[in-house]
């Protein structure tokens, strides 16, 4: 049997208020400079909404941990469930924000992963290593959203959503910083990383055509699903740019 790579590098996400269970939603694993993260959004560890800063949970509750299903090793498709502190002793936030977000949201947070159990239990694959391809984004064309609409029951691997670009990609970093994308998600996708995936013949992003012969795919991580802009309204989701998750990476800023 044959999984594909990226379906081994998500990370189904359970948030718990101590043992209050809340809704789920998806991670991604990213590696930075020897060093690994989780990556989710804001409003899946903060259980706020990203612009009106309302709760999304009844009672107001917020997690302090997320119950996290990593895979053991390739090979073995058994995952290891392991609770992942999203706050310190004295109820800070782990997680860490892009700087700008004081002046402008950014629905994305970086978790670093540094647990023993993480170091010596289970197996690290991160995206941005997986889906390196610098292939061009183009309004229109389709890309696939990694996430659990349907919860993290064994064996615990993501459903591949398709969606389309809906907006001009060259206007994200000067406009919303995110892009929109047509697609009918569910609750549960929240955080999933978004892959461009080409076949066979590829465009990349210097307008060059080039031709992959051993018929495998390329693929490019574009950025992280956070859901839909007007769920009442339209099918139309939102995807903010991958360029954000270094960036806040490199910042080392913690939420307050």
């Amino acid at each position: 049997m044959s999984l594909d790579r990226l379906s081994l590098s998500t990370v189904p996400i359970i948030p718990f208020f101590n043992d209050r269970q809340l809704a789920g939603a998806t991670g991604f694993i990213w590696k930075r400079r020897e060093r690994f993260y989780l990556i989710t959004n804001w409003h899946v560890v903060s259980a706020l909404d990203l612009f009106t800063e309302r709760p999304l949970a009844e009672g107001a509750a917020r997690p302090n941990k997320l119950r996290c299903h990593f895979l053991i090793r390739v090979g073995q498709y058994e995952r290891e469930l392991i609770d992942v502190p999203i706050r310190d002793e004295d109820d800070q936030p782990l997680w860490l924000i892009h700087p700008a977000q004081e002046r402008r949201a950014i629905d994305v947070v970086a978790l670093p992963l540094d647990g023993e159990a993480l170091r010596t239990k289970v197996t690290l694959l991160p995206v941005n290593e997986l889906a390196p391809g610098r292939l061009a984004i183009m309004i229109g064309m389709d890309v696939f959203i990694l996430g659990y609409p349907f919860g993290s029951k064994p064996p615990a691997f993501p459903v591949w959503k398709r969606g389309s670009i809906a907006s001009e990609p060259d206007l994200v970093r000067l406009s919303t910083g995110y892009y929109l994308v047509d697609t009918a998600s569910r609750p549960g996708m929240s955080g999933s990383p978004v892959i461009l995936r080409s076949w066979s013949n590829h465009i990349l992003e210097s307008n060059l055509w080039t031709t992959n012969n051993d018929q495998l795919p390329i693929d490019r991580v574009i950025g992280v699903y956070s859901g839909r802009l007007k769920p009442e309204e339209a099918q139309v989701g939102i995807v903010w740019h991958v360029e954000y998750i270094d960036e806040i990476i490199d910042a080392g800023k913690l939420d307050t």
